[in-house]
């Protein structure tokens, strides 16, 4: 089960603002329950953004994009 963070802690695990947290959640980048999968999103995020020059919408894309992947491979794996 995974551990559910306030936003003060997230930001304090990621060393991401508190304030461009809330933008993320805002902006529909990660989920409003903050938890140890929100933490592997946002390691993600801030790759692409930092290392990839990405902007947010491209993140969002991407991130929502690599989540149907996920979705689908699990079905994938269900069928087998």
């Amino acid at each position: 089960m995974n551990e559910v963070y306030t936003l003060e802690v997230l930001a304090k695990i990621t060393g991401i603002e508190s304030t461009t947290l809330v933008q993320y959640q805002e902006r529909g980048i990660i989920r409003p329950q903050f938890d140890d999968d929100t933490v592997r999103s946002l390691r993600r995020v801030e790759h692409l953004r930092e290392a990839c020059g990405m902007n947010l919408e491209g993140v969002k894309l991407l991130t929502e994009l690599l989540g149907e992947v996920e979705r689908l491979r699990e079905q994938l794996r269900a069928k087998r």
